[in-house]
């Protein structure tokens, strides 16, 4: 099979773009971190997606690179003429043999979608007897969290939302103001907060440790500063502190 050299360079030139495309993908998706139930469902699905679609997207090029070297029919290597109906290239097997692939594609992606949705809103299918309910209300430019057992933490203090390591937390967020969105980045959870409405959300962190707490609506002047923490604690150390702040 003989190139030339404009064939030559675009071949050469849009593998670059594509290997490019692709180890840029992957490095950002090796370096996503993530921590938790959700974290864990959240990359299963982009794993999903950027798998066929890349398995797509070789498909595609590929099928343009055969265009690109091969040539059909007696007129091929005629140029075309204006008002010239060009030359059928392809067949209707092949055409629906597409069509079911992308159909198949189409229906994973969709029920996977939808299984993840399901995971990250119908917390009442994963909480437990241990699970509790934090109320968290968004402001200029703090968060405030309310336990059940009357305790109130504010982020504007530094002190971080208090959770316990492998037990359900339900959240019902809301804002006293503006809208703002509850968010803790590596949970990949977001939660918005809208004034009068409270919406609902939930967290299980199988890693102890602190963690990011973000505001991710531009709420107002100062919202850069709109930040706090997460803490995941032992069990033992959730409850002593629990009983603790209680007495």
């Amino acid at each position: 099979m003989q190139f030339n050299k404009k064939q030559l360079v675009i071949i050469v030139g849009s593998i670059a773009i594509l290997m490019m495309t692709f180890a840029s993908i992957f490095n950002w998706f090796q370096g996503l971190g993530g921590t938790g139930a959700h974290a864990d469902v959240y990359d299963e699905l982009f794993s999903l997606y950027w798998g066929l679609g890349s398995v797509i997207g070789i498909a595609v090029y590929a099928y343009f690179v055969y265009l690109l070297v091969t040539s059909h029919g007696e007129d091929a290597g005629e140029p075309m003429k204006i008002g010239q109906m060009p030359v059928v290239r392809g067949s209707k097997k092949g055409a629906v043999v597409i069509s079911v692939i992308i159909t198949v594609f189409l229906l994973v992606l969709s029920d996977t979608t939808f299984d993840s949705i399901d995971f990250f809103e119908k917390h009442e299918d994963h909480t437990t007897e241990d699970s509790f309910t934090i109320e968290v209300t968004g402001y200029q430019y703090y968060w405030d969290y309310q336990y059940p057992n009357g305790k109130s933490i504010n982020s504007a203090s530094g002190e971080p939302l208090k959770i316990p390591v492998d037990v359900p937390v339900v959240f019902e967020v809301t804002a006293g103001d503006v809208f703002h969105s509850f968010a803790l980045p590596d949970h990949r959870i977001k939660i918005d907060a809208i004034p009068g409405r409270v919406n609902e959300g939930w967290i299980l962190a199988d890693d102890i440790g602190t963690f990011p707490v973000r505001c991710a609506e531009l709420c107002g002047d100062e919202h850069a500063i709109m930040v706090g923490e997460i803490e995941v604690m032992s069990e033992e150390d959730f409850d002593a502190w629990y009983e603790e702040v209680s007495a």
